[in-house]
């Protein structure tokens, strides 16, 4: 018996194939994403966790952040699984730009300001369930005035730079064969796909799970 099979057995909440699936495709989308805006802006050189999200400890493809973050993917589900989402989420927040951003240092740098700016900004932009879905840029200048006083002046900042540059459409990104090169080193967007292939294969390997990708 699987550690997959023998936690159903159990009746503690794991997520599907499918929600995996999902999760690493919307993973993989963020990162496109950040990194789009990163790579436009010439950014995020000091931080040591590229391609955003994905390498390194507290990554989002590791299981402890899927988890938890995958179950958001459950449909016509009654249960609540805000707890399990708040642990992985947790979890994550140990990379650099979380530990920079998301708590005051005195001497966090401009360049670390910028990348938690940004990812905040783009983590708004998308579809997430928990943050109460898709924002507009006016949406989110708004709600940047609601941030902690030392955040509000780079959320502005990047709201203000990311409108003046094409926003890529990340609803045609229905398949991980469809992350665009465009815009992106080759090298991001060949370890953005690595590291999908990579996360499943140890999935598979430790929690006897089987992708069909």
């Amino acid at each position: 018996m699987s550690l997959c099979q023998l936690f159903k057995k159990m009746s503690i909440a794991i997520p599907t194939e499918r929600e995996i699936l999902k999760w690493f495709l919307h993973t993989a989308v963020h990162t496109y994403h950040i990194e789009y805006y990163l790579q436009q802006f010439q950014i995020g050189s000091e931080d040591p966790d590229r391609p955003h999200d994905i390498v390194h400890d507290g990554n989002k493809f590791e299981w402890e952040a899927v988890k938890g973050l995958a179950l958001q993917f459950k449909e016509n589900e009654t249960e609540d699984f805000s707890e399990e989402i708040k642990r992985s989420l947790e979890f994550h927040r140990q990379q650099y730009h979380h530990q920079k951003w998301n708590q005051y240092y005195p001497n966090a740098t401009e360049d670390a300001m910028r990348v938690g700016a940004v990812d905040t900004v783009c983590s708004l932009l998308e579809p997430r369930t928990y943050q109460g879905g898709c924002h507009t840029f006016d949406q989110i200048r708004r709600r940047a005035s609601k941030n902690p006083i030392h955040k509000i002046a780079w959320m502005k900042l990047a709201v203000v730079e990311m409108e003046h540059i094409t926003k890529p459409n990340l609803d045609e990104i229905t398949s991980f064969s469809k992350i665009p090169k465009e815009g992106i080193s080759a090298e991001t967007h060949d370890t953005i796909l690595d590291r999908v292939y990579e996360g499943l294969k140890v999935l598979e390997k430790d929690w006897g799970y089987k992708f069909k990708v």
